[in-house]
């Protein structure tokens, strides 16, 4: 596969300060790709793109605020009929129960009267290049522990854990002059799934209060992942990811069947891909037992088998590529970021940083 087509897309900020002197003819400096960019004073631009013998061209517009370039493409996509998916996991009540909120958490009392079902877009913006981060570990008796986070892509890190010695809190501290950023963690939580994003204004790094597993969740968790699965007895698992997901395409509706244990069926219609969540009020003494997509072409539903005590489902989706699709990349033009850097426009295509350069 090509290393730009995953290329995800990232909204522009409200207000708009072009700088003089922006537009002009620019070249790709990249290893193995031909690229040219011309941005024109109206603030329009022409690309073209060059890879593996594959190429593509756009035309659109383009703004900058601040140090952050944004391109946008003309191009009108028709909405995409062919999806895969794929049941990434299910989550109990117990699983969605905070027990640090007196009510559970906004995630149960949603799925306490309802069926949860979170459709997740497969691909994922560029990862911004980061300053290193210092993750300290602090636990309920002993010293910290501290390891340096110094790349920029979603990864795990592996601490040790003892019944004697728990894990109280972890605070994260990407500048010396500002404090960290502290999480209370729970004594019997042996995974941590925290997400960060970068304000592009600042600079600074944010992060999600953290989602927490004990060890029978995770181990649940991580059944089709043997390395951290082989981990977990033994270990802490903090998994950092990057907090912004990819644009998705528009896509025709999708038809959702939930069938449940008594042979009766309910449906809804998945028309709008930026909706994230469908809900399904749960029926007294039926529990759901399979969950069904059917796409506006197929004759019957392709279903997924999911766990008795089931009560929110993780569904990935993304769209199916067809051959001619590979052999077109016009849309890494689709929605493109690049930092300005001087004379240099520093975009990451797939095969690390580069610039467009006059």
């Amino acid at each position: 596969m090509l290393p730009f087509v995953m290329l995800g897309m990232v909204s522009g900020a409200n207000a708009t300060t072009e700088k003089p002197g922006i537009a002009g003819h620019y070249t790709l400096q990249a290893r193995e790709i031909d690229s040219k960019l011309v941005l024109e004073p109206d603030n329009t631009f022409e690309a073209f793109i060059e890879y593996a013998g594959a190429e593509g061209s756009a035309k659109g517009h383009w703004k900058q605020v601040d140090n952050t370039l944004t391109l946008t493409s003309d191009a009108v996509e028709p909405p995409a009929e062919n999806l895969l998916f794929n049941l990434s996991r299910t989550h109990s009540l117990a699983d969605l129960q905070d027990t640090h909120q007196p009510d559970g958490g906004d995630r149960f009392k949603q799925a306490q009267n309802h069926y949860v079902l979170n459709l997740r877009y497969a691909r994922s913006s560029p990862v911004p290049s980061i300053a290193p981060v210092m993750v300290t570990f602090e636990f309920n008796q002993g010293p910290a522990t501290q390891l340096l986070w110094n790349n920029a892509v979603g990864r795990q890190l592996y601490l040790p854990y003892s019944e004697q010695r728990t894990l109280t809190r972890i605070g994260l501290q990407s500048r010396a002059d500002q404090p960290p950023q502290w999480f209370a963690i729970d004594p019997v939580t042996r995974t941590l799934s925290l997400s960060w994003k970068v304000d592009r204004t600042t600079g600074q790094m944010t992060y999600d209060k953290p989602d927490q597993l004990g060890l029978a969740q995770s181990q649940q968790f991580f059944r089709n992942a043997p390395k951290a699965l082989a981990q977990i007895d033994r270990n802490y698992i903090l998994t950092l990811i990057y907090g912004v997901t990819a644009e998705p395409p528009a896509i025709t509706p999708v038809d959702i069947y939930w069938s449940f244990d008594d042979g009766s069926e309910q449906n809804q219609r998945w028309a709008d891909s930026r909706q994230q969540q469908l809900l399904m009020p749960a029926p007294a003494g039926k529990a759901l037992k399979r969950l069904g997509v059917k796409l506006s072409g197929d004759q019957s539903p392709q279903w997924f088998d999911v766990a008795a005590d089931s009560r929110a489902i993780d569904l990935m989706w993304d769209e199916r590529v067809k051959p001619e699709q590979m052999r077109d990349l016009s849309g890494v033009f689709k929605t493109l970021e690049l930092e300005v850097k001087g004379d240099c426009l520093a975009v990451d295509l797939g095969n690390g940083l580069a610039c467009y350069r006059p």
